[in-house]
């Protein structure tokens, strides 16, 4: 199965990252109804952008963009965890997670990662392997969405993540897995990263 790593590290992420989306009960919910109904598919994260923490600071959950194509997906929290520390790895130099809502309903969920096998957590240089994944984690059978862009799987791919600061960009070729043929189309990601990320 191809994402069995990306359901690993989803586990990995959501269990050291304080994600918004995973707040109070009575958090606000977008359903996306403000979208054209005959607009490319979009989704929602469940979450507000913001949180106020026990000590009064204002929280930023982050936000992110994906664009694979004529389909844009939106995400109102975006949660990473900079360096082998922060995502208990030995392998991911850097991790983020993202969950929202597909036009159909279905849950999806969005990873951007940096494989850095060594030991250094680098984000960039020989040896780096850049993974962005976005799946339906409703119905792994006959998925709404399953795209995945990596420097190093079996497409030709120029897939390519920048970090500063709290802030990443991404473009690549996307490959739809949903079927056999080795089809690509260019996306793009941009993102930034929530307050409570992991450093």
């Amino acid at each position: 199965m191809k994402h069995l790593h990306g359901v690993g590290l989803a586990v990995l992420v959501a269990g050291t990252l304080v994600l918004a989306a995973c707040g109070d009960d009575d958090d606000d919910v977008d359903d996306g109804a403000g979208a054209d109904a005959g607009s490319s598919p979009t989704s929602t994260a469940t979450a507000e952008a913001t949180t106020a923490p026990s000590d009064g600071a204002a929280q930023d959950s982050g936000s992110a963009t994906l664009t694979i194509g004529d389909e844009t997906w939106e995400f109102d929290s975006f949660g990473c965890a900079f360096g082998h520390e922060a995502t208990q790895s030995d392998v991911y130099a850097f991790s983020s997670n993202s969950f929202g809502e597909h036009s159909d309903g279905h849950g999806i969920q969005m990873q951007a990662n940096i494989r850095d096998e060594s030991g250094a957590g680098r984000y960039e240089g020989d040896g780096i392997v850049f993974e962005i994944d976005i799946d339906d984690i409703d119905d792994f059978e006959n998925p709404s969405v399953s795209w995945s862009s990596s420097n190093t799987r079996g497409v030709p791919s120029d897939t390519v993540l920048s970090i500063d600061g709290d802030n990443l960009s991404a473009s690549g070729l996307f490959d739809d897995t949903r079927t056999d043929e080795r089809e690509t189309v260019e996306g793009t990601l941009e993102a930034v990263c929530g307050s409570d990320s992991r450093r």
